[in-house]
């Protein structure tokens, strides 16, 4: 490796603010050992279930009177989603709802899912306790079960089960008008990127894109990126790896949010001190604010599962990739190889122009993709891609 800048610690970054407080402490209680990794079907993901279930209710979440409680079972043998929803006022018709959802289960033990994905969980509570007004939309807070394999893409993936089991109060698929999904919400690893979340799906919809390059909050920067380069995943090609997949497959409008990969990801480091606490609550802030704008809009949102930003994509790579490549702001562990092909990267990334891209150019711009995750998971080889 070549000498550069240290990686983040970032058990040395403040949690000052009473919303990083609360959001530590759901975690550390998510991601204790008491809870052995929230496996599902275990007594640590049931113990799991019961906290954010707890958490629903005195956010002032309500539950579905079909559901008879905040429990939406998947299976006996598996556990259960738990769903708690502000409901919309004012609508005369079918009401239209925005689902913001988050898997709570994880690996088992040692995998006790810090980032993976109590994060995000801890992230969806807060967001709850902290909207303010109704809105003609119903917003549906889910806590999904069965994200991990072997259940991601089968019946029993959480969000699976939800969107083909849509409760009545909800009704048909089409009064879906957009699902925000989070994973992997808390990593640090980077110092450039602590601050950082990446914004993905969105562009599928002009009407929710508009509003995601809109929204802003001190402290909180985010990167819009298509979906079709957060699924450039090293080691495993092209694939989809979270709770948007049934969403963005029925054509429903979604939004995918993520801290992206550590190197503590899907590891036993992944643990409660890792994580970057007042990250996360300028995310809950930023989501307030989304939600306040998306609650200005009457009609249903488009979905074009073709379409892509380009030219905002490349934007937001440039940026990375230029800090990548200076030396006092290298990623940890770059090679000399791959410090060759980001040199390589940012010469392409200053030239390219336009806004409808040729398939090299969508292809060239996954490549980069894949080696800045490659680098910042701390994976091998990332020069190869």
């Amino acid at each position: 490796c070549l000498h550069t800048m240290e990686a983040l610690d970032p058990r040395a970054l403040p949690v000052t603010t009473a919303q990083a407080q609360r959001l530590q402490s759901h975690v550390s209680f998510l991601a204790s050992p008491a809870l052995a990794g929230r496996q599902p079907g275990t007594p640590g993901n049931r113990q799991a279930a019961q906290y954010i279930e707890e958490q629903f209710r005195q956010a002032g979440l309500q539950p579905l009177p079909s559901l008879g409680g905040y429990r939406q079972t998947i299976s006996d043998r598996m556990g259960d989603n738990i769903i708690g929803v502000i409901p919309p006022v004012g609508q005369t018709g079918s009401a239209r709802w925005i689902v913001l959802g988050a898997h709570y289960d994880h690996l088992g033990y040692p995998f006790l899912g810090a980032d993976d994905n109590a994060s995000s969980i801890a992230i969806l509570i807060e967001t709850a306790r902290n909207l303010t007004g109704l809105s003609r939309y119903g917003i549906m807070f889910v806590g999904f079960n069965g994200e991990e394999l072997p259940y991601f893409g089968t019946a029993e993936m959480g969000s699976q089960f939800l969107f083909h089991h849509l409760p009545p109060e909800v009704g048909a698929a089409d009064n879906l008008q957009a699902a925000i999904i989070m994973d992997l919400m808390g990593g640090a690893h980077w110092a450039p990127l602590k601050d950082a979340v990446f914004a993905t799906g969105a562009e599928k919809s002009p009407e929710l894109y508009r509003w995601v390059t809109r929204t802003s909050t001190p402290s909180l920067t985010v990167f819009p990126v298509g979906i079709h380069l957060v699924e450039e995943i090293p080691d495993h090609g092209h694939k989809a790896f979270s709770d948007y997949d049934v969403f963005r497959n029925h054509k429903i409008p979604f939004l995918f949010l993520s801290a992206a990969r550590s190197p503590r990801y899907h590891t036993a480091g992944d643990v409660a001190s890792t994580l970057n606490y007042e990250r996360m609550a300028a995310t809950v802030e930023w989501l307030r604010r989304l939600l306040a704008l998306m609650a200005q809009d009457e009609a249903p949102y488009s979905f074009d599962a073709h379409r892509v930003e380009f030219a905002d994509e490349v934007a937001s790579f440039r940026t990375i990739v230029e800090q990548a490549l200076h030396e006092e702001t290298r990623i940890p562990g770059t090679s000399r190889w791959s410090l060759r092909k980001l040199r390589q990267d940012a010469e392409w990334l200053r030239d390219v122009r336009g806004s409808a891209p040729t398939p090299q150019q969508l292809e060239r711009l996954e490549r980069i993709s894949i080696r800045v995750q490659c680098l910042m998971a701390d994976y091998s080889g990332c020069f190869t891609f």
